[in-house]
């Protein structure tokens, strides 16, 4: 009896403490919120590195969700909910600005002087009535420079009304866009990437087409806004302090800005040579990339493909390179080869205004322009290589890089302000030229229009065979692209408008859902991984990168060349070396093209 009177009182005593154990609540949106797969996914909101940086003392439940603004989080009952289990000694933080200010949508869109502030209000009274502690929070900054390397505002008046409510209120408040201000500033232009996400094609995993995000966090950029947020809790010697860790009170997070001209003697690879700041582009490890690019081009003016232009030369291989130049078999637009090295030399010329720069540019874009067929599309080599290489090529964004290149320049965007008026002609015929050709090669099924195959014939321009696992079908990946292409175009003909609804119909119908792409580990696998595809309720949007023409079932194929549904059916090499299903068109389906059909559907 006594051995149970003490067992019941310690599950008793458990119990008190448990209660009294403290919850610090986080409601917000995306820059805040908890982000699936943690461990591989590059993007990380900073309320999810809190419970790293903060004692076991306390409980941390996040409930900030992406795209939320004031309003939609309460009209979906996600603050009800917080509210309902608030209790005396627990703490809110509340975050909210991003989505307010979308002023085009009216489910989350509002005014920042009055509604968005009576739902902060809101927010701040019904924790203050359950006994908890609100704390006011200004939105975090984007990573916004301009040419000039300074950090631009994007919030508007929000975070001055977060600041007006929180005198108003006498609530705590936590200034983030001005902390956050800083540490973009003292991370400068470039480095300040790795705050966020800047991730080339095929560089991370999880990624696989590459992103470009300025606004949500990577883990590095999410645990330092975290470690800013409590390193102010702690400066204002709130309750709060006594959890945090004592190593993120120490922490020196921003980076001392640098007084006067900026120095850049940091090797920069290839494949981020078109992602740095301004200035960089007149220095002389620019400088030294640049002339590696001229000794690798050709003289028809264009470049071979694969080959990393930043790399150290010999002088014995740059006599090779001399040799080589009159070798025109190989030229190519593939895996973004011309076209990508013309963007560069033209952000190197503008900076320092070298003649043999702006002569290597003017001969690559005439490259371009000769290519050309005759009915608007482009071979993957040219001169033409006889084969799958002479087929009409939107594979792995080939011919849509050209056009964006030529579409820049015809509409005299002022990195090409150097480029005459002839030039920037023939490129407009060339792009309007391309147009008529991705419309002509959409696949029409039954009546209906649907995408794109990753290569055309020139001649019957009907979706075409490429390698052995390159079978004639419609590609999600690169019908993705055209159409992301189309919709920047501002003033869309009825022609365009009708094939952009045609191939969002067609991207709603193939959509595989209830399946994701999993990346696994394991030393009984080949190179230790591969790749998967498993259930999932919440999975998809995903789409085939070969999808077959009628069916619309994505399609595994091997070096073989067999048609397999399954992706476990081919071969561990095909499925770890090349991507047959992805989220390729969810941002068109989820965000782009709702959008763009409210901008364009209304116009007559």
């Amino acid at each position: 009896m006594k051995n149970i009177l003490i067992y019941v009182f310690t599950l008793f005593s458990l119990s008190i403490s448990a209660q009294e154990k403290p919850t610090l609540y986080l409601i917000g949106d995306s820059t805040m919120s908890d982000k699936k797969d943690p461990e591989k996914n590059p993007e990380h909101g900073w309320g999810q590195m809190l419970p790293e940086l903060m004692s076991s003392e306390i409980t941390i439940e996040n409930h900030a969700v992406n795209g939320r603004s004031t309003r939609s989080f309460i009209a979906e009952g996600r603050w009800e909910k917080v509210k309902e289990q608030l209790k005396p000694g627990d703490f809110v933080f509340i975050q909210f600005g991003h989505n307010d200010q979308k002023v085009n949508d009216p489910a989350r869109y509002t005014n920042p002087f009055t509604q968005y502030r009576s739902n902060l209000e809101k927010f701040v009274r019904e924790t203050r009535d359950k006994g908890a502690t609100p704390i006011l929070f200004s939105s975090i900054a984007r990573r916004n420079f301009n040419e000039d390397g300074v950090l631009v505002d994007t919030h508007g008046q929000y975070p001055l009304v977060a600041r007006m409510a929180s005198k108003d209120l006498d609530v705590t408040f936590i200034d983030m866009q001005m902390s956050t201000e800083q540490l973009e500033i003292s991370y400068g232009p470039q480095d300040s990437k790795q705050l966020h996400l800047h991730l080339e094609p095929g560089e991370d995993p999880y990624e696989p087409r590459g992103v470009t995000d300025d606004t949500h966090l990577s883990k590095k950029g999410a645990t330092l806004v975290a470690s800013l947020a409590l390193q102010e809790i702690a400066a204002q010697d709130l309750d709060l302090k006594k959890y945090i860790k004592k190593t993120v009170l120490s922490q020196k997070i921003l980076k001392e800005v640098p007084v006067g001209s900026v120095e850049y003697s940091e090797k920069v690879p290839w494949r981020k040579a078109l992602r740095q700041d301004s200035k960089w582009y007149g220095s002389k490890e620019a400088q030294r990339i640049t002339d590696n690019v001229l000794l690798y081009q050709h003289d028809n003016g264009g470049w071979y493909k694969n080959i990393d232009m930043s790399n150290e030369l010999s002088e014995n291989e740059k006599d090779s390179l001399k040799a080589m130049q009159v070798k025109e078999m190989g030229t190519t637009i593939d895996n973004g080869a011309t076209h990508t090295q013309l963007r560069y030399v033209a952000k190197v010329y503008k900076a320092t205004k070298k003649e043999e720069y702006k002569r290597a540019f003017l001969k690559g874009i005439d490259f371009l322009l000769e290519a050309q067929y005759s009915n608007g599309g482009w071979p993957q080599f040219y001169p033409i290589k006889k084969g799958y290489y002479e087929h009409i090529t939107y594979n792995d964004g080939a011919m849509i890089g050209v056009m964006r290149l030529l579409r820049d320049i015809a509409m005299y965007d002022k990195s090409y302000s150097f480029v005459d008026t002839t030039r920037k002609e023939k490129a407009a015929k060339a792009v309007e030229k391309g147009l008529e050709i991705i419309l002509a090669t959409q696949v029409e099924v039954d009546g209906k229009l649907t995408a794109w195959g990753a290569q055309h014939d020139r001649k019957t321009l009907k979706p075409a065979k490429a390698r052995s696992y390159e079978l004639a079908s419609l590609s999600g990946k690169e019908s993705a692209e055209i159409v992301r292409f189309l919709m920047e175009i501002e003033d869309p003909s009825g022609e365009i408008k009708r094939s952009i609804q045609s191939a969002m119909r067609w991207f709603d119908d193939a959509k595989v859902m209830g399946k994701r792409v999993e990346w696994i580990k394991g030393e009984h696998l080949p190179e230790g991984r591969d790749r998967i595809l498993v259930e999932d309720p919440e999975g998809g949007p995903l789409w085939g990168r070969f999808t077959e023409i009628g069916t619309n079932r994505p399609m595994f194929i091997g070096r073989d060349g067999v048609v397999k549904y399954n992706l476990d059916e081919i071969e561990h090499e095909r499925r770890t070396n090349y991507s047959y299903i992805d989220n390729y068109a969810e941002d068109l389906l989820k965000e782009k093209y709702p959008k763009w059909e409210a901008k364009h559907t209304s116009q007559k």
